[in-house]
């Protein structure tokens, strides 16, 4: 049976299988694409002229484009253009390597949104480090899931033809399960395709592939040899709908108060729960006592082996030594002393023991030699042992009510206490009651591999982000337990273990001794090679006499255990000599790990153990985290109640009525889709609008700045998309005004600053640039540090957000703005700005798109192909341009520049800020002055005399503005003698307040009102007592926002003030809030103001 797997024909191996070939269409295009350069198919290079932002059009052809060009394959090219000699992998070893492997997703469906935030958090990783020129290799994969596959394969079976997997026996099934993988698998890849992922699909891996098979098998064996992985018969975690042993982290408990009725899988009724049994127990050879036990599990009963007391409880104490009868199966169970199971204090002080089915039970049945019975099959029906006919091959939930009953008749049932608050442990994978069972199992040693990764951890070996994760990691492995690897199931790696199964079993058993359990076990790479070892057992015993046959374990290994060794696996490694002469693979160990916290210890932290052990090497040195993903009411998302958001759904679009759809023809039970799509027409009435891959992408990395969970709301997504959107007109403002004034692009690859901007900062003077001019490199040189600063700290939230601003705020609505006078002038002075007004505007957005690409590849990479030259190769892209660079940027900061800019500014947001509390429409000319104590800004290139243009154009002042130089007035006053007594003022700053004298407000109003009505607006204007009027819901409306202001102040306050907000609160989220506080104390400031002129002039 051959599998195409990435682009190599394998065999899985420890798999029964047939020589039919089965290729799906994606594995033959990968075979196809895949082996080499030269080999790639043809992809003409996307060109269009679109019109507006289109993001169906826009993310079209981009990405096989870049496939087709190789971009996502190691570098083997320096980033200067010098051909390096590429090593084994295919990458330059004279460039940095980064590599990092995606959490490979269950082949079981298809990726939710959870997926979509790992894959664009990491793909933002990965395309930056691309474009500062680094070796990178990210390396996709699909984990074949065990359980999760083989359920939903049985569950089709059953569905489509009524049959079980037994009924096709194992070989058969098997086939089947690699049927559907293949009809299926190739949906995650084009999910992950069309959200931009750029992985090395040449390296692509399946968990069940040949390489990955034989580093299983290896690793296995070593860990057997190195006594660190051991059979034995233990009391395990037992899920009887899935008919397997899970780990202990696979367990979930739910906590009960009280009689409850819940639904348990398989099962048509409702199981009660949260209740406690008392029955009694007669004492052999004396009815007339008896000692009463309490249970909530009371089927358990016909398992029970022993009554324990406490040795100090009196009540009891003559009892010690006797034995009760067994009601139903009529056995006699001794009475025990023990006081570690045995509370005095807690219901009757007498304990049933079934040691068979319960942990503390296991535990004390151990501690006295006890009898251990296990009375139930493994789909949880009572076995021969039970003691009664009458409940062989009955379920474990049905019995409940028939031993009740029985125990009634019987006479010693004593009631129940419904009030009996509990912990119900359940089955993570199926929801199914946990059913303790003892038997053998294969375990792994964990404690001294878990003290190595708590001492790289604390050496910073390995690196936590955020650092709070140690906490957790520290707690898990310093109470960690031995890991339970053995399944019972069909699909996953079978365990290379062999046992003799000898005619007559009990002459192996004398010769082997009782510590061989269901032994002995014999570890091989193969069949032919344990039959070797056994017939050496057999020969050194004496035993050749004996007939046996040699079988191999039927369990296969838990996937976290493939999943663990994948640091090494996914590079090749298998144990064995590799072609390159290394036992351990050249990128080995990778640089990082990013996946979502509810995984740490399901796979970091056995990376982290396993991988170390066999390579002496900690497998990655910085580990992030991300918090799950919540629907927007911040509740999990599953798939049984609705809330599971497809993420090609939010790209493309979908209608409630095909969204409904997708429920159709799955394994949810027919009430629960009717109740998923009851959900769903509440959380998306309209369906979900189309926002495109971009949005998605970054409305995801910006919500990763919430470290505990992330609630997705899709208005974020919207959002998102307007930027986007900004983004486009942008480009179309700098093609239009490109044409008008016949400039040449110079945008290339390497530099970010366009061509002849450097002649513009000699000796560092910025010589004849405008303020605003030196404003936006300033901020382009901040916004590019902390950008670099953010993703080198892995803080990517902290780049989005900067860049939001900094496009945004600074060069939309400042630099933009503030340039489109000069732009569309044709005076002399503005001919000769506009080519380096647009060289800088060039820079600008070149450098935004390029720190926009990690986050928004298609959208950046459509906008900045128009803005090459035509001279530009026809595969230069984006992708592989520089990121800019603080080195190429410092020069340019200019911290006085920003200052000055943002007095200037304040005072044009302080002048709407006037119109706006005043209802003054911007239509309206005012007559501003503008006092200030600090000379300086007055002076030959001061803030204000620099800006006194644009002070008058974004202001609308009437006539030119008054500056009042405060410091040198000689009026005692500092100069507010010349400004009229009833005036409007804002507090741009303690040192600049602007003013306008009430009576020009009034009149402005007043003509806006008499405009209004030669329009048909009917407003009163009825003169004195009106504007009174107005002037007083004015105070009022402003005396309410003063209230607001003030509580938001108290609101904030309270915040920072909690003690652990200092641990908790990311730095950047801190700095926010210190420019939030800013911000509303001047806002404070300024309402007092101007509330104190509005009273003086109605006083």
């Amino acid at each position: 049976m051959w599998r195409v797997v990435g682009s190599q024909l394998q065999q899985p191996r420890g798999l029964a299988g047939s020589t039919r070939h089965r290729f799906s269409s994606h594995s033959r295009q990968l075979a196809q694409t895949s082996s080499s350069n030269n080999a790639r198919v043809h992809v003409i290079k996307p060109k269009r002229e679109l019109e507006k932002y289109d993001t169906a059009a826009v993310e079209s052809g981009w990405y096989e484009w870049w496939e087709a060009q190789g971009f996502f394959a190691p570098r083997s090219i320096s980033t200067s253009g010098s051909t390096g000699s590429p090593d084994s992998s295919g990458s330059d070893p004279s460039l940095t390597r980064f590599t990092m492997l995606t959490p490979p997703p269950n082949v079981t469906g298809y990726l939710h949104v959870g997926h979509a935030l790992t894959a664009s958090i990491q793909d933002s990783i990965v395309r930056w480090r691309r474009m500062r020129g680094e070796s990178v290799s990210w390396i996709p994969g699909m984990d074949h899931a065990g359980i999760s596959t083989q359920t939903v394969v049985e569950k089709k079976l059953m569905r489509e033809q009524k049959l079980t997997r037994h009924d096709l026996g194992r070989e058969t099934f098997v086939e089947q399960i690699w049927d559907w993988k293949h009809l299926h698998g190739d949906k995650i890849t084009q999910q992950l395709k069309r959200l931009g992922a750029s992985m090395n699909w040449d390296q692509s891996f399946f968990t069940l592939d040949e390489t990955r098979t034989e580093a299983v098998k290896s690793a296995f064996i070593q860990l057997f040899r190195d006594r660190l992985v051991y059979r034995d018969t233990r009391l395990v975690n037992w899920c009887c709908a899935l008919e397997t042993v899970i780990s202990d982290i696979e367990v979930e408990h739910e906590d009960i108060a009280g009689r409850i009725m819940l639904s348990v899988p398989g099962r048509l009724k409702k199981v009660e729960f949260g209740v406690l049994h008392d029955f009694a127990y007669r004492v052999d050879g004396d009815d007339t006592q008896e000692l009463v036990v309490s249970t909530t599990r009371i089927e358990t009963m016909l398992g029970d082996e022993a009554v324990a007391i406490h040795p100090d409880d009196v009540r009891y104490k003559h009892l010690y030594g006797k034995h009760v009868v067994h009601p139903i199966s009529g056995k006699r169970l001794p009475i025990i002393c023990d006081p570690e199971l045995v509370d005095i204090n807690f219901g009757t002080g007498a304990v049933k023991v079934t040691p068979a089915h319960d942990p503390s039970d296991y535990a004390c049945g151990r501690r006295h030699g006890l009898p251990i019975v296990n009375i139930l099959e493994k789909d949880g029906t009572f076995n021969t042992n039970c003691g009664s006919k009458t409940y062989e091959k009955m379920n474990r939930f049905d019995a409940r009510d028939r031993i009740v009953q029985d125990l009634k008749e019987l006479g010693l049932y004593r009631g129940k206490n419904e009030k009996h608050a509990m912990r119900l442990a359940r089955c993570s994978r199926s929801g199914d009651v946990i059913e303790p069972m003892v038997m053998p199992q294969w375990y792994i040693k964990c404690d001294t591999m878990a003290q190595r990764a708590l001492k790289d951890a604390e050496s910073q070996n390995l690196v936590f982000h955020p650092d709070s994760a140690i906490k957790d990691w520290n707690r898990w492995l310093e109470n960690i337990q031995d890991w339970c690897i053995s399944r019972q199931l069909w699909w996953g790696h079978r365990i290379p273990a062999y046992r003799p199964v000898f005619e007559e079993p009990n002459s192996c058993r004398a010769v082997c001794g009782a510590d061989a359990g269901d032994g002995p076990w014999f570890v091989a790479e193969s069949q032919e090679q344990a039959e070797e070892k056994i017939s050496q057992f057999v020969s050194e015993r004496s035993l050749q006499h004996l007939k046996y046959r040699v079988v191999q374990d039927e369990d296969v290994l838990d996937t976290w255990f493939s999943s663990g060794l994948l640091p090494l696996s996914a590079l090749g490694w298998t144990g064995k000599m590799l072609p390159s002469g290394r036992r351990i693979p050249e990128r080995y160990p990778t640089t990082m790990i990013e996946t979502g916290t509810d995984i740490m210890f399901f796979w970091v932290a056995r990376m982290v153990m396993l991988c170390t052990h066999l390579s002496d090497q900690v497998p990655f040195k910085d580990i992030m985290f991300h918090a799950m993903v919540r629907d927007a009411q911040g509740r999990k998302m599953s798939k049984s109640v609705g809330n599971v958001i497809d993420p090609t759904h939010v790209i493309e679009g979908i209608s409630l009525k095909d969204l409904k759809a997708t429920l159709e023809g799955g394994n949810l039970a027919a009430k629960e889709v009717k109740r998923s799509q009851a959900q769903m027409e509440k959380d998306f009435p309209k369906g979900i609008m189309a926002s495109g891959a971009d949005a998605l992408r970054f409305a995801l990395v910006s919500s990763t700045q919430h470290t505990r969970q992330i609630n997705l709301d899709l208005s974020n997504v919207t959002s998102a998309q307007h930027f986007a959107n900004k983004l486009w007109n942008l480009s179309v403002f700098y093609k239009t005004r490109l044409y008008d004034i016949n400039h040449v692009s110079s945008v290339t690859s390497e530099a970010v600053l366009a061509r002849g901007l450097d002649e513009f900062k000699e000796g560092g003077s910025r010589q004849g640039m405008t303020l605003v001019e030196r404003f936006i490199m300033s901020r382009l040189s901040d916004t590019v540090a902390r950008v670099n600063s953010g993703m080198e700290q892995l803080e990517p939230s902290v780049a989005t957000d900067t860049l939001r601003r900094f496009i945004i705020q600074d060069l939309c609505d400042v630099y933009v703005e503030f340039i489109k006078p000069t732009l569309f002038s044709a005076d002399k002075i503005s001919i000769q700005q506009k080519p380096r007004l647009f060289k800088v505007l060039q820079t600008c957005f070149d450098a935004s798109l390029r720190m926009m690409h990690p986050f928004m590849p298609f959208v950046t990479e459509e906008l900045w192909q128009r803005m090459l030259p035509e001279t530009a190769s026809s595969n230069t892209s984006i992708m592989i341009s520089s990121f800019p660079s603080s080195q190429e940027l410092d020069s340019w900061r200019d911290e006085a520049a920003e200052k000055d800019m943002e007095i200037a500014l304040g005072v044009i947001q302080a002048s709407r800020s006037l119109r706006q509390s005043h209802q003054v429409p911007m239509s309206k000319v005012l007559p501003f002055t503008i006092w200030t104590s600090d000379a300086s800004l007055l002076a030959d290139g001061g803030a204000l005399q620099q800006s006194r243009s644009y002070l008058s154009h974004f202001t609308r002042a009437e006539g030119d503005i008054i500056y009042i130089d405060g410091a040198s007035a000689t009026d005692g006053r500092q100069g507010m003698s010349a400004i009229e007594p009833f005036s409007a003022v804002h507090v741009v700053t303690p040192e600049v307040k602007l003013f306008t004298p009430l009576a020009a407000v009034q009149k402005a109003i007043a003509s806006a009102d008499v405009s209004s009505t030669s329009q048909g607006t009917a407003v009163s204007t009825a003169g004195g007592s009106a504007d009174r009027g107005r002037q007083q819901q004015e105070l009022q409306r402003l005396d309410r926002k003063l209230d607001a202001v003030r509580a938001s102040l108290d609101k904030l306050a309270g915040r920072v003030s909690k003690a652990e907000y200092l641990e908790r609160v990311p730095e950047h989220v801190r700095a926010v809030d210190v420019k939030r506080k800013q911000e509303l104390l001047a806002q404070e400031e300024h309402l007092i103001a101007t509330t104190k002129t509005l009273r003086a002039a109605l006083a």
